[in-house]
């Protein structure tokens, strides 16, 4: 792998992960193709510390309802703002059950998304479904074009007509170059009448709406955040900020299978800079802070998780970055990151991560303020973590559930060689309640407590992967024995 120095990180090559058989595989974040990518069997082996939840792995409430325009008023979202289309859409779709009112909930969102009849708002997992159902249709036609007439009533004739006249000749006839015309284009913004909501922005935008009716959701653990904590809420993610530290204490999101395969070939970490946040203002941490310090400017999110370029240029603000060690960053860091990203991608479903950061002595406690290390360029002081953490709560396309957890040092002369990466994260997995216990917060809070009680308490996914994987990083993507 490229070396990078600390003021170009995150630039380096994209590794590969191997198993002992003569097939290499190598990983790619971007789609080679606009076609839908086939369904996967539902006969996938399930993780040995899974659970099933019925209905997926919380029930939002729909009880839990905010007014459109407080919502509005919060967030700032003008009339024409395309978060107001959505929330109008959803309460007038939900209107046949519960009577349109003028407000919403994040599980009226969900059920709307699940199933948009009006074809005006699609996620990355509600496009795939249907861009499935009307390939399909197409298939029909052994090639040629087939008459808008022919397809169902709903969501299935109103693409087909919007992609006949907007992306084809508007002569009644769909092809299959058409409907990939019409997508492609509305996934780049240029159809009003149809709006790409990758499935990542859409959490961000459900947790919102969750946290002001009071709802709890997966990307806000519950808990104090303390005199020095700042809850953030971008297009992406959120995050609570250590603002004594100047570093995130963690940052979470959602990776979804559908969002790493319909990112855009044009997304590019090379069109993104480090800018300061500008929630901040001037009190923020700058790119420069961290000039000739001898660290890297560490991602929490990974930028190779953006769908969007305007993702991958959120993942670039300061308040994403924490000082890390080149070696680490750059080797054992970004095996554990491509590791989750390629398992999200080859066992489909959805993962809910947190990211971030903890200060630690050497017997594993809490390190007070006045003893953590710091470095920056300047007079502002940054906070140098002892330990990155990563816990991950997937959820398999089964509806099975499974959560594991790594605490790994920061350390200045951590491996380069993948055999010896390996071992090194293998031997620092941890439980989810152990990184609950040192952040003093629920992570998972949404789970009934049944379910966190079977997945936080041990590391037993560790044989959770070994079947059905392609991927060969650390304990949980380890090849079955044999193999």
């Amino acid at each position: 792998m490229a070396r990078r120095t600390a003021d170009d990180e995150g630039r380096g090559s994209t590794s590969c992960f191997t198993s002992s058989a003569p097939r290499t595989f190598r990983m790619t974040l971007r789609p080679t193709t606009t076609r839908a990518v086939p369904p996967r069997p539902a006969s996938a082996a399930s993780p040995l510390n899974a659970v099933t939840t019925p209905g997926g792995s919380w029930r939002r409430s729909t009880a839990r309802e905010v007014p459109i325009n407080e919502l509005q008023e919060k967030f700032g979202w003008k009339d024409d703002s395309w978060q107001v289309g959505l929330m109008q859409a959803a309460d007038a779709a939900g209107s046949k059950t519960r009577g349109g009112n003028g407000q919403v909930s994040a599980a009226e969102l969900e059920r709307y998304l699940a199933a948009p009849e009006d074809g005006q708002y699609l996620t990355s997992t509600a496009l795939q479904q249907k861009r499935s159902s009307l390939d399909a249709k197409l298939a029909q036609g052994n090639g040629s074009a087939v008459g808008v007439d022919a397809f169902e009533s709903g969501w299935q004739a109103t693409v087909a007509r919007r992609a006949d006249l907007l992306g084809g000749n508007g002569d009644g006839q769909l092809s299959a170059e058409e409907l990939d015309a019409f997508i492609q284009a509305s996934k780049a913004g240029k159809h009003a009448d149809t709006r790409w909501v990758p499935d990542q922005q859409m959490a961000a935008f459900q947790s919102r709406v969750a946290e002001a009716a009071g709802e709890l959701d997966p990307m806000r653990p519950a808990g104090a955040l303390g005199s020095e904590g700042l809850s953030l809420v971008k297009e992406y993610s959120r995050l609570a900020l250590d603002q004594g530290a100047n570093v995130p204490t963690f940052v979470s999101y959602m990776l979804s299978a559908s969002d790493i395969q319909e990112t855009p070939a044009t997304v590019s970490r090379l069109e993104s800079t480090f800018v300061r946040d500008p929630e901040l203002g001037r009190t923020g941490v700058t790119d420069s802070d961290y000039t000739r310090t001898g660290f890297d400017r560490g991602h929490m999110k990974p930028a190779e998780d953006s769908p969007t370029q305007e993702a991958m240029n959120e993942s670039h603000l300061m308040t994403n970055i924490a000082p890390q060690h080149g070696n680490h960053n750059q080797q054992v860091w970004r095996t554990l990151e491509q590791g989750v990203s390629g398992l999200v991608n080859s066992q489909g479903g959805k993962a809910y991560i947190l990211t971030g950061n903890l200060y630690l002595d050497d017997k594993g406690q809490p390190l007070p303020p006045e003893k953590r290390e710091t470095t920056g360029a300047g007079e502002r002081r940054i906070a140098v973590p002892t330990h990155n953490f990563k816990t991950v709560l997937h959820e398999l396309p089964n509806g099975s559930l499974t959560m594991y957890a790594y605490l790994v040092p920061n350390t200045k002369d951590g491996p380069s060689k993948k055999e010896d990466i390996l071992p090194l994260l293998d031997s620092h997995r941890v439980p989810v309640d152990r990184i609950e216990e040192l952040l003093g917060q629920d992570l998972y809070a949404n789970l009934p407590k049944r379910v966190q009680d079977k997945l936080e308490k041990g590391t037993s996914a560790e044989g959770v992967f070994q079947r059905n994987s392609l991927y060969f990083a650390a304990s949980l993507f380890r090849f079955a024995p044999g193999n």
